[in-house]
């Protein structure tokens, strides 16, 4: 079985250097590289992508894009041709056999009755591979310490201040029977996946594609995917498969937004894969408090204060996305957005 690698970029093309060759370096190569490209110089990837090529021929397609993460990815689902299509970020860093461990989980699903198959999120970088990265992107010390803490205030929320989307993704665990050979292979359900190591049949992704009124970041894109696939299939994470996020430095979009993002993007998704009265629904309120609480301690910087406000004004619109109607929630979700982010 073969797959297709589609990767969304916007101004990292020295990040590129990096993630490409480890991806093209697997056992299992890929048939063929898609990159969207919405970077404002539109000359840095392309140039990028034929010094990858002459060192390492392959099938590398460009495209050009439009701004936003949904919108590329759907662009490049569009170029391809393989069952099984990887959606890395730019800054996936793969280690060695991430390609085998998925397409394996894919392979030895019969049945099919597994639509997507997630990679696990390394603790360390491949080996080596800082003394190129720092060359191409230079990690900061505040991302290097998140990446410490992250799972250590993961394993607090669930207990605490559980996910709505976490929720909501553990009950659909049950839409098919669990194959009895996942725990042979090292793998195991999971609530959704994120989308620096999401992979998907590409039949079934192609049905339903990425959610474009997620503009812009597109926040949570690959979790509503993700719950799109999980109406009919189950999602696996294989645990052999392991991919470092290193984290490129730049902010994406402004503390405004960001903060409104973090809301009104998760109330949406929940919103319109879980009916009214479920518990994801339920505690989104809650939710959205304790991360504004975990944004208040990050107000002393210019960025830190606008994402407060953004998730401040946000809670406030919370309930016009949670309680509006099916066919109404993409028009509400996007009235809410512009209201939070003036």
């Amino acid at each position: 079985m073969e797959y297709d690698i589609v990767i969304a970029t916007r101004n990292r093309a020295p990040i590129l250097e990096v993630s490409i060759p480890l991806m093209l370096s697997q056992g299992r190569r890929p048939r063929r590289v898609i990159v969207v490209d919405s970077s404002d110089d539109d000359q840095a990837v392309p140039k990028t992508l034929e010094s990858i090529s002459a060192a390492d021929p392959i099938d590398l397609k460009y495209v050009r894009s439009e701004i936003g993460s949904a919108h590329q990815r759907n662009v490049g689902l569009r170029s391809v041709i393989s069952p099984v299509v990887m959606f890395p970020d730019d800054d996936s860093l793969w280690l060695p056999g991430v390609a085998d461990a998925v397409m394996r989980i894919y392979e030895l699903d019969q049945d099919k009755v597994i639509g997507a198959v997630c990679a696990a999120e390394a603790l360390s970088p491949p080996p080596g591979v800082f003394a190129t990265a720092k060359r191409a992107y230079e990690m900061s010390w505040k991302d290097r310490l998140k990446l410490k803490i992250e799972r250590w205030r993961n394993a607090m929320e669930q207990r605490f201040a559980p996910d709505p989307c976490w929720l909501h993704g553990k009950s659909r665990w049950t839409v098919r029977p669990v194959p009895p050979w996942l725990a042979a292979e090292n793998a195991v359900l999971v609530e959704y996946m994120t989308g620096f190591r999401m992979s998907f049949r590409t039949d079934l992704i192609h049905r339903c594609g990425f959610d474009e009124a997620l503009t812009s970041y597109s926040l949570f894109e690959d979790v509503e995917a993700s719950f799109t696939i999980m109406r009919t299939h189950l999602i696996i994470g294989a645990r052999h498969a392991q991919v470092f996020h290193y984290r490129s430095p730049g902010k994406r979009t402004d503390g405004r937004r960001r903060g409104a993002f973090e809301i009104l993007n998760r109330a949406y998704v929940v919103s319109k894969h879980s009916p009214q009265g479920s518990v994801a629904r339920s505690l989104m309120r809650r939710y959205g408090h304790y991360k504004l609480a975990q944004y208040a301690l990050a107000c002393h910087t210019p960025f830190g204060r606008e994402r407060f406000r953004g998730a401040w004004r946000a809670l406030k619109c919370l309930d016009a996305i949670v309680s509006a109607p099916a066919e109404f929630l993409p028009r509400e979700y996007t009235r809410q957005l512009e209201i939070c982010t003036k």
